[in-house]
């Protein structure tokens, strides 16, 4: 007998258990994570609308739902409301969890994205205008909702069902989300090693020295990382020195400076971590060449690249400043590694046209 059969999760649960194995950088997530995902979750469970049953449900079964009868767990009483309530017409329900007008919403918003996620299967076979039952939940998605699978054997069918079926950037967001609790996050490119404490924005950080700078530089040297509590470490002014430059510690300065040494491609990478606000903007811009004209007088602005580095372009902290972002500036997110954003300024006086663009 399967667990569901006897005995069935409070929604609350439900909704906590999906919050735990959807990241929130999933397209869409807010409608796999919230409420209505849960009670969508918890009324298929409850009809034994899942793979492999035979049972389907619409999305106007949700919506009829109410507390009293979530506590009716009996087989008998679980299967007559769905025979009840899968009918053309449908009998009145007091304290219904939704609006039969919510039921285009749910299948639109909530289905939809669980559908995408593999959490949620749909009967084939059924023209689209079909009034018939349709979905069900997905088998190895339900197993991850038994109350009783906690612990390291949770983590693991959750870390399973990650792998089958969300997308690599999902998959990186959520391994720098447990990077983020440890007490220290250690950097390192080529024979270079530094320590930052615990936090997003050091995670990012390692991220933009380890893995941007890998994708987009042929020969990256760091040259600095500053922290919230130390802004400029003396290992730094060695590295400045090697490369002739000078740095005055008192300037506000850049999170990382990163050097493209390769032979004939210098440059000077300026780049800000955003976590919660600080992206490049055009005065920061301003600021940051100001900076490397005093530590490098003979320094071209064309020898300098600028570069906001986000979690991901789902995260609120880019939505919040992305409308600030320094026309001639790149921005990258640590999700999608290999892609990068150039908010290109081109000259008025030379025309550029989307063939020449795509050339790039």
């Amino acid at each position: 007998m399967d667990w569901f059969e006897t005995s069935l999760p409070e929604v609350e649960i439900i909704k906590e258990r999906l919050q735990l194995l959807i990241p929130e950088n999933v397209e869409d997530a807010i409608y796999s994570r919230n409420i209505v995902a849960a009670r969508t979750v918890f009324v298929m469970l409850y009809a034994f609308a899942i793979e492999g049953y035979g049972i389907e449900v619409r999305p106007s079964t949700i919506t009829v739902m109410n507390d009293e009868q979530a506590t009716k767990l009996l087989r008998s009483e679980r299967m007559d409301w769905v025979n009840i309530m899968q009918r053309p017409k449908k009998p009145s329900v007091e304290g219904r969890w939704y609006s039969e007008n919510t039921r285009e919403s749910i299948r639109d918003d909530t289905i939809a994205t669980l559908k995408q996620l593999g959490a949620v299967g749909e009967l084939e076979g059924l023209p689209p205008t079909s009034s018939k039952p349709r979905y069900f939940l997905a088998r190895d998605f339900a197993e991850l909702m038994n109350p009783k699978l906690i612990g390291d054997e949770l983590e693991e069918e959750i870390s399973n069902w990650r792998e089958k079926h969300l997308h690599k950037g999902a998959l990186i967001l959520q391994g720098l989300r447990e990077l983020e609790r440890q007490s220290v996050i250690t950097v390192e490119l080529g024979g270079f090693r530094h320590s930052l404490p615990s936090g997003l924005s050091s995670v990012l950080s390692k991220e933009a020295v380890e893995t941007f700078a890998r994708n987009f530089l042929v020969k990256p040297e760091v040259l600095l990382i500053s922290d919230s509590k130390v802004k400029f470490h003396p290992q730094f002014s060695k590295l400045f020195g090697n490369i002739g430059l000078s740095l005055d510690p008192k300037k506000t300065l850049p999170d990382l400076i990163i050097a493209e040494t390769a032979e004939n491609r210098f440059k000077l990478v300026f780049i800000e971590i955003v976590h919660t606000d600080g992206p490049i903007s055009g005065a920061r811009m301003r600021e940051l060449l100001d900076l490397a004209r005093e530590s490098f007088p003979f320094i071209n602005p064309d020898d300098c690249a600028f570069v906001t580095v986000f979690a991901s372009r789902s995260d609120s902290a880019y939505r919040k400043v992305q409308g600030s972002l320094a026309w001639g500036s790149f921005v990258w997110f640590a999700d999608e590694p290999n892609r990068i954003i150039h908010l290109i300024d081109t000259d008025s006086a030379h025309k550029v046209t989307l063939h020449d663009l795509l050339k790039v």
